[in-house]
């Protein structure tokens, strides 16, 4: 028999099977999984451990079945377990992010190297080394700009 009772015009549906996975988190993962142009990497449990000695234990896997990757997170703790998706687009926020803390760690870090600097009589840049960079930069610049139109 199929799904759809065939006697009358009115389609109704089956009763979902017990055996078929039915949460969004197995069905995207099944999609994605295997496809002949893309891949996965093998899960990987990372465990934290906070003050009190909780700990949590998540299971990470990355899979890429079309144009970005897809992150799978399972979560689990003494009060239970959570399932996760983190689509492309969160993943690019999660890197956007990242990379803007680093510059900034790296920018308060700089200036603090040059005020210690100063005070231990290292004056900075003297003008003929500001002259030298510049220099270099402008070249480097006229280089990039004759490998690029041609």
């Amino acid at each position: 028999m199929s799904r759809y009772d065939d006697e009358n015009d009115n389609a109704t549906p089956a009763a979902p099977s017990p055996i078929l996975p039915a949460d969004t988190f197995d069905k995207m993962l099944a999609r994605l999984s295997g496809l002949p142009n893309g891949g996965q990497t093998q899960p990987t449990v990372v465990q934290s451990i906070d003050f009190y000695g909780n700990v949590t234990s998540y299971m990470v896997q990355t899979v890429r079945g079309g144009d970005e990757p897809t992150v799978f997170v399972t979560q689990v703790n003494a009060a239970g377990s959570s399932r996760y998706i983190l689509p492309g687009s969160v993943l690019k926020v999660i890197d956007r992010q990242r990379d803007a803390i680093t510059t900034q760690i790296r920018r308060r870090h700089g200036k603090r190297l040059a005020e210690e600097r100063g005070v231990n009589g290292f004056g900075g840049f003297t003008p003929e080394m500001r002259a030298k960079a510049l220099a270099t930069r402008k070249a480097k610049a006229l280089k990039r700009r004759k490998a690029k139109a041609a």
